[in-house]
């Protein structure tokens, strides 16, 4: 599919757009969109209804967040991807440009572009891809609905949710799991093709935002190779908005759970019931098999129906602590009493496939093209799970590497000897005389050396209070600190602060 850039015949001379792009105060357009935010959540918070959709108009109508709205979309990962007019908004008159067609009347949205993407099971999942005009006035009404969906959202829920993150909800299982009088069984929820099976009347009913607007997207349909297929159901994954309405949709999760026992909120019961949510994926903690059987999982089937949803028969279980579970792409499990979280076998088999594929697609590739294809690989995957106990795993992960790599650099030269082979691709680094680099570290120069994985340090991640709200005033100095320690501890490896 063609890109090429949006055009708005109603604009100026693409160098005076291009220049009005490029002279934006962008931190004072953040701050105008942010005083709305606030006001938004304040209002949502005294249940001021009409005043919330007044602000929520003023917000999508502004400057301000129709500038924020375009930059967003135009600099996220899918900035180079188009939907079905094959168009992107790559050059700043572009930019500026797409801001200026965002206007609501007589606004209509297109049809999504479907691809699929493989999953970690051989099944492939459907993604939507909206044109850039309506990424971005689904853009610029996620920072209208946010402050709302914030306000009400569930304490322990973390995907999809600013300041939050998959360590949180890992970190929030270890709080709950890792003591000895902890919950032994463990539901482990899978919800069925949530993004698709969402009830669109139960959307339009409960999301509080513009129901044309809303009702437009969820209407538009999609292009799959070609022919037009009617949207029944379901929110676009791949949609800027979708995993804010699906949050707000599923926001409840945990009072239905713990209304199931007759309790308010989590606490010292006897049941001692705990909801762990990241999107659609959640885990329910409780000292009792028979209650999880006989109360907890009637009450999720019933809350999930209202919502045009069911759980995934073959992915929800109940298990044992001691069994230990998969969750996030960690292993929760207790050894003899003991919690450990652990990577996941399926993440690391990831990985290592991963890996596999590139060295194998790279046999005639340079050694330094090789080192900058894997090394961005392995690091993001040590990264991830840098907060659990993760030590044996990379060295057992950077084994495995290497052995992969000896085997690409003995194929490249069949005739040579191994001496020679470790002379061309492995250097002497430190007390390390098996490093696969370009230039011999001992030797300065600007060659370069594949990343390992043991040498990214273990660090405990410190949980975001569970209510915590990104547009409440009351928790700006708390997040406030809590990003300066995050900097403090990438830049320097200090000590978190909690």
């Amino acid at each position: 599919m063609t890109e090429i850039d949006a055009q708005a015949p109603e604009s100026g001379a693409p160098s005076r757009a291009a220049q009005m792009w490029e002279q934006a105060n962008w931190s004072h357009i953040e701050a105008e969109v942010k005083r709305l935010q606030v006001r938004i959540a304040k209002a949502a918070r005294e249940r001021r209804w009409g005043k919330v959709q007044a602000l929520q108009r003023l917000l999508t109508r502004s400057h301000s967040g129709k500038m924020l709205a375009a930059k967003r979309v135009t600099e996220s990962r899918g900035k180079r991807t188009p939907g079905v007019d094959g168009r992107i908004w790559s050059s700043p008159a572009a930019r500026w440009n797409g801001m200026l067609s965002l206007r609501h009347r007589g606004y209509r949205a297109m049809p999504l572009r479907r691809v699929y993407i493989p999953k970690s099971n051989g099944k492939k999942r459907p993604l939507g891809i909206p044109c850039m005009r309506c990424r971005a006035m689904q853009a610029l009404w996620k920072l209208a609905l946010e402050p709302v969906a914030e306000t009400f959202a569930d304490a322990n829920s973390y995907g999809f949710r600013p300041e939050r993150s998959t360590a949180d909800a890992i970190e929030q299982c270890f709080s709950t799991l890792a003591k000895r009088t902890s919950s032994e069984w463990i539901l482990e929820g899978d919800i069925r093709g949530c993004f698709d099976n969402f009830s669109h009347s139960w959307i339009l009913k409960y999301i509080q935002m513009d129901k044309e607007v809303l009702g437009k997207w969820l209407q538009a349909g999609y292009i799959d190779e070609g022919t037009l297929f009617e949207s029944r159901a379901g929110t676009p994954q791949g949609g800027v908005i979708s995993p804010v309405i699906a949050n707000m949709a599923l926001d409840g999760l945990e009072a239905a759970v713990y209304a199931s026992e007759n309790l308010r909120k989590p606490g010292r019961s006897r049941t001692k019931l705990h909801v762990v949510r990241y999107a659609d994926d959640f885990v329910v903690t409780c000292t009792s098999k028979e209650v999880l059987e006989s109360k907890v999982l009637p009450a999720v089937r019933r809350f999930l129906s209202d919502r045009g949803l069911e759980l995934s028969e073959e992915k929800t279980r109940i298990t044992n602590i001691a069994d230990g579970f998969d969750f996030l792409g960690q292993n929760v499990r207790k050894y003899g009493g003991k919690l450990l979280i652990k990577p996941a076998k399926k993440s690391i088999k990831s990985l290592l496939d991963k890996v596999r594929e590139i060295v194998k697609g790279n046999a005639s590739a340079t050694q330094e093209a090789l080192i900058r294809t894997l090394n961005p690989v392995i690091r993001g995957w040590a990264m991830y799970h840098r907060h659990v106990v993760a030590k044996a795993t990379f060295s057992l992960v950077d084994s495995h590497i290497w052995q992969l790599l000896w085997k690409w650099a003995t194929h490249r030269h069949p005739t040579k000897g191994a001496r020679w082979v470790r002379k061309k691709y492995f250097r002497v680094d430190g007390c390390r005389s098996w490093v696969f680099a370009t230039v011999d570290p001992a030797y300065g120069g600007n060659g370069l050396k594949l990343f390992r994985a043991s040498t990214v340090p273990i660090t405990r991640h410190v949980k975001i209070r569970s209510m915590t709200q990104p547009f409440d005033p009351e928790w700006d100095d708390y997040l406030i600190r809590r990003r300066a320690a995050k900097r403090s501890i990438k830049l320097f490896g200090a000590t978190p602060w909690c």
